[in-house]
């Protein structure tokens, strides 16, 4: 009657990059969008759908993608189905787990009543929240007293940008299935490209937040995004491009070259003095609609705002640390 809450690295993953964003929308459109005659055949067979599928969540305008397993490479483009729990809608607990600040960033504005919809193909599952609880990895997840149920995980706090030691639990139980008339309409998002005008000699250094010890702090996203741009990877691969500009910046004024700072910065911007990456930096993305208009990198250290031109992050400003 027990399922373990899986104690992966359910956390924000510095390799991210655009490969995630694109193979995120590829997967929407195969396992979303299944022809009419399979919807025809699906209304004649009563057996339990399973994945991959579609988890959609209207209090929070989710809509994901969502592959079986739990490794880097299905968390990097989708939700993961714990593979040693029953698929959503069938028998006992099933369990999905995504990265934070990504497709699951806003779980914790879910409230009891709200509800979940799982798609597999024609077959759609309804749920309905009955907890959010914040736990600890390998904490237990009671099942519903009907018998199904399906938990959705996430690392808490779901806006940071480093591992966490806790873990968000939205606890469903089933209300509904049915078969769908017809197949479901899939819109792809735009492809984000932020470019990091680094030049070759200084890419040479290492400029991947990664390898650089830098602090990781919150992400943040403020402007006007829209409800799919901040639940998705994008969010992600705009707050990587970012660190890496970071990098590059904090390179580049720590060997005072005033070329590589031509092309990382705006036309007449001083060269900063060095800083510290090690301190804990926070993002903050400025978004308007889909589009990624500037970024705010902010430390103890030093505080760089990025502004986009043509898809090139250039750093516009730098000032005391906050």
């Amino acid at each position: 009657m027990l399922v373990v809450v899986a104690a992966f690295g359910v956390a924000y993953p510095l390799w991210w990059n655009q490969r995630a964003a694109i193979g995120g929308r590829t997967l929407m459109q195969r396992v979303h969008t299944p022809s009419l005659a399979a919807c025809k055949t699906a209304a004649t067979d009563s057996s339990t759908s399973s994945g991959p599928g579609v988890l959609a969540i209207p209090a929070i305008g989710l809509d994901a993608p969502v592959l079986q397993g739990l490794t880097n490479a299905v968390l990097d483009v989708a939700v993961g189905h714990d593979p040693v729990t029953v698929w959503p809608g069938g028998p006992g607990e099933s369990v999905l787990l995504a990265h934070d600040v990504s497709y699951f960033s806003a779980l914790d504005q879910l409230r009891p009543g709200d509800l979940v919809t799982w798609t597999a193909g024609c077959n759609q599952a309804v749920f309905q929240v009955i907890t959010t609880t914040v736990t600890q990895p390998g904490a237990t997840i009671p099942l519903p007293a009907s018998g199904f149920g399906l938990a959705l995980v996430t690392c808490w706090p779901t806006n940071s940008l480093f591992w966490t030691s806790q873990r968000y639990m939205v606890e469903t139980k089933l209300v509904s299935t049915k078969t769908l008339a017809q197949p479901a309409r899939v819109l792809a998002q735009p492809l984000l490209e932020l470019t990091v005008p680094a030049p070759p000699a200084l890419v040479k250094l290492g400029i991947s937040p990664t390898g650089s010890g830098i602090g990781l702090g919150r992400l943040v996203i403020s402007g006007t995004p829209t409800q799919a741009f901040a639940q998705s990877p994008q969010p992600l691969v705009a707050a990587n491009a970012a660190l890496e500009d970071y990098v590059a910046a904090e390179k580049t004024a720590a060997a005072g070259n005033a070329n590589w700072w031509h092309a990382l910065a705006v036309a007449d911007l001083p060269l900063p003095a060095p800083w510290s990456l090690f301190d804990r930096t926070n993002v903050t993305l400025i978004v308007s609609g889909q589009t990624v208009q500037g970024v705010v990198l902010s430390s103890p250290a030093k505080t760089l705002t990025l502004t986009v031109r043509a898809g090139v992050l250039l750093v516009s400003q730098v000032s005391a640390g906050q």
